[in-house]
C-alpha cells in the first residue's frame, strides 16, 4: 500500500523533508522532483519514496507540494540535489500536471500514484 504524506507546500517544508531524510536514509527509496506548469509559471514538487513497511507492507511517499516556483527554485533544488549526493541517490525528474487540474487532491494522489508505477518508483502493487 503506498501512500502520499503532504508536508507542506515546500517553501519552508522542504527542510522537515531533509530532517526526514537524515533521521531514515537506510529506508530512502528514491529522491523525486515533479514538475508542472501552471497558468502562473512552473512549479515543483519535491518527493521521497520510502522502502515499504517491514509490518503491512506500507510504502510513504512524503511530498512538499508545488510550494516551489522556477523563480526561487534554485536554491532550493540545489539543496535537494545536494542530499541526495550526499546519500548516493540520484534525482528522478517527472514532467506532471498540476494538483489544480484535478477536482480534488485524492484524484490528483491516485494520478501521481499510477506515475510512479509506471516509472518502478514504487512497489508492484497485488
Amino acid at each position: 500500500m503506498q501512500r502520499f504524506i503532504e508536508l507542506g507546500e515546500g517553501y519552508t517544508d522542504i527542510y522537515e523533508l531533509f530532517e526526514l531524510i537524515e533521521y531514515m536514509s537506510e529506508r530512502v527509496e528514491h529522491f523525486v522532483v515533479l514538475e508542472a506548469t501552471h497558468k502562473d509559471g512552473v512549479l515543483y514538487t519535491l518527493a521521497i519514496v520510502m522502502k515499504p513497511t517491514k509490518i503491512g507492507n506500507f510504502q510513504p511517499i512524503y511530498v512538499c507540494l508545488e510550494g516551489i516556483r522556477k523563480s526561487s527554485a534554485n536554491k532550493r533544488l540545489e539543496l535537494f540535489q545536494e542530499m541526495a549526493a550526499k546519500h548516493n541517490q540520484q534525482i528522478k525528474y517527472i514532467s506532471v500536471k498540476t494538483s489544480d487540474s484535478f477536482h480534488d487532491r485524492y484524484l490528483y494522489y491516485n494520478y501521481l500514484l499510477g506515475i510512479f508505477q509506471i516509472n518502478r518508483l514504487t512497489t508492484k502493487v497485488f
